[in-house]
């Protein structure tokens, strides 16, 4: 059981995981303080860092921490076994043990299925292991320990973000049109039929852009067979336009935008415009808006997708939370290490 105050003082947090083990909790932060000028905490989302990274790093590290107590080191892998994962945690360990000894490791927090090689080096390190929730993928994780203990220690409000996820489910079990998650995922299918394989996410306001890529990935590893697309306007209206409304119609959109931030604004404009220029051109498209960012409004569109993803996967006929491309890639990649 995760001790959810010892960390709350922490100022540095260093999250080291990459794909669904650090990708919900990064894009519910960057959604909520990308604008922020003054932070009181700083999260460094550590996936597979460069050298120059890792220099950037250690220089901070060096510079502007001055004892451990004001950092947390959260390492999260469900398999334990990722290649990327445990070489940053390699790398990054090396960094904190030069400057703090052994006694970082009091300030590191392992996520992982138990008895997997990243916590029983954990353990052997006397580091504090939280086991990974069940079988849940790291697609499917973001309202697990692996996400909300991040969020968390950062200060958010997880309380609110689980309560858009359970407000969301309670509207998406029933089995009429009155459920949301039915009727979209219905009407990608119909599109997808018609050879509208490629599904695009046009979002309005830029903090948002972690919050496409989590989608991106959602869709990506669970159908495989849709093509999930992260576009953000108004930017890509002067990129991608002509493409979007001249060239193949094989495009399902879906527009998102948090209006309280963007309200009055060119954004919201454009986003209107946008809209309406694609219903002239009989492009397939559906508007999903929030009120504003916050903790609930993000645990409900992101719970919204979920179940998206498992009401198509039902029409596909395909297997969500199989990923065998994947683990074979994985697998090769633990292999050529080995090796």
């Amino acid at each position: 059981m995760l001790n959810k105050t010892k960390y709350q003082d922490s100022k540095f947090i260093f999250v080291v995981g990459i794909g669904g083990s650090n990708l919900a909790s990064k894009a519910v932060w960057n959604a909520l303080t990308s604008h922020k000028l003054e932070k009181d905490k700083k999260i460094f989302f550590l996936e597979s860092p460069e050298e120059r990274e890792y220099k950037e790093i250690e220089i901070l590290i060096n510079n502007k921490i001055l004892n451990p107590n004001e950092l947390v080191l959260v390492v999260i892998s469900k398999s334990g076994k990722t290649v990327e994962t445990l070489e940053t945690f390699k790398k990054i360990s090396k960094i904190l043990e030069k400057k703090f000894s052994n006694s970082f490791n009091e300030r590191t927090l392992i996520i992982s299925t138990k008895d997997s090689p990243l916590w029983q080096e954990a353990e052997e390190r006397n580091m504090e292991c939280v086991e990974w929730e069940g079988n849940i993928g790291g697609r499917f994780s973001a309202f697990t320990i692996a996400h909300t203990a991040i969020l968390s220690i950062a200060g958010l409000d997880t309380e609110a973000f689980i309560n858009g996820k359970e407000k969301t489910e309670k509207e998406c079990v029933k089995e009429n049109n009155e459920n949301p998650a039915k009727h979209l995922a219905q009407e990608i299918f119909n599109y997808h039929k018609k050879g509208f394989d490629i599904l695009d996410f046009f979002i309005f306001n830029s903090e948002l852009e972690d919050l496409g890529k989590w989608c991106r990935q959602l869709i990506a590893e669970s159908l495989a067979t849709l093509t999930p697309t992260v576009s953000i306007g108004p930017t890509d209206l002067h990129s991608m336009l002509e493409l979007y409304l001249g060239g193949p119609k094989n495009r399902f959109t879906i527009f998102v935008k948090s209006l309280k931030e963007i309200a009055g604004s060119i954004n919201n404009e454009a986003f209107e415009n946008v809209s309406t220029a694609y219903k002239k051109a009989g492009l397939p498209f559906i508007k999903y808006e929030m009120e504003e960012i916050n903790e609930q409004e993000l645990g409900s569109f992101m719970a919204f997708m979920m179940r998206v993803v498992i009401e198509l996967a039902e029409l596909l006929k395909i297997d969500p939370h199989d990923q065998p491309a994947v683990e074979a890639y994985k697998k090769q990649l633990v292999n050529d290490n080995q090796n």
